[in-house]
């Protein structure tokens, strides 16, 4: 899959210059750039604009992550929800432009071991609200290059399914982000979504630089995120933050808890 051509290049340009937090640019196309500050080898990633040329969903390994400043060999990680597996495209850098090319069909085995099960798609789509992992290559390119996300701002609210428990699973997972729209992080008990289908017992999971998730727990009226922190005479004690927040341009999983239909929600922030 080709990189966007002419608009990607202006975009890039701008992010080259890394001026951009959330902005918009308005010309033939009203265009947005979210820049995603992370230097994480395994980054989870929001579609956070629209395709351009005003789909409803995005081809998802050409049309929302700039490759300007990624390196070649980048691999991108979209998540196939009915199947349970990901689609996994590399980055090709070569005299013609960057490429996204299809590499593999895989799905995380036991001890978290990635397993092959089949070529990859040519093209895949996925919808602005769900998410997808950029794998970048390189510590010392990670640790000087944040990650910018573009595509079209779009006016019309945008709905995401929370996939529901099958077999003998404990949780339906999704991977999810918001749009853009807020100007810095995406607060969870901000009233941008209503949360009425949700119960007690829904988590939502952060994933962190280092690998872990950080759980946040629905407890039926808002999200809470508990964690330990030891005092300064070092007696541990269980603290509670009531304000927890997905950061800027970056994915999460909701884990459905068994038992429930799928959850539909609405993003009001456009």
């Amino acid at each position: 899959m080709k990189a966007w051509g002419v608009l990607a290049a202006a975009l890039g340009a701008v992010a080259a210059s890394g001026a951009v937090a959330d902005d918009v640019f308005t010309g033939a196309n009203v265009l947005g750039v979210t820049r995603v500050e992370s230097a994480a080898e395994y980054l989870p990633l929001a579609v956070a604009w629209g395709a351009v040329g005003a789909s409803a969903a995005a081809p998802a390994a050409d049309a929302f992550v700039i490759t300007a400043n990624l390196e070649d060999g980048d691999e991108l990680y979209v998540y196939d929800r009915a199947a349970g597996r990901y689609h996994v495209f590399t980055l090709v850098r070569d005299a013609a432009g960057d490429t996204w090319a299809a590499a593999r069909v895989v799905h995380v085995g036991t001890g978290g071991a990635e397993v092959a099960t089949g070529s990859a798609a040519a093209e895949v789509s996925l919808a602005r609200g769900y998410g997808a992992w950029l794998h970048r290559s390189g510590a010392a390119a990670r640790a000087d290059k944040a990650v910018y996300l573009a595509g079209q701002a779009e006016s019309e609210p945008v709905s995401i399914t929370f996939a529901a428990a099958t077999g003998r699973a404990k949780f339906g997972q999704t991977l999810f982000g918001p749009p853009a729209g807020a100007a810095g992080d995406f607060a969870l008990n901000g009233g941008a979504i209503n949360w009425s289908g949700a119960v007690k017992g829904d988590e939502i999971r952060l994933p962190q630089t280092d690998g872990t998730l950080q759980t946040v727990e629905y407890t039926g009226t808002k999200w809470v995120r508990k964690y330990w922190e030891r005092s300064a005479n070092g007696v541990l004690r269980l603290k509670r933050d009531e304000n927890p927040v997905i950061p800027r341009g970056q994915a999460a999983w909701y884990a459905r808890k068994a038992g429930n239909e799928a959850l539909t929600v609405t993003w009001s922030e456009k």
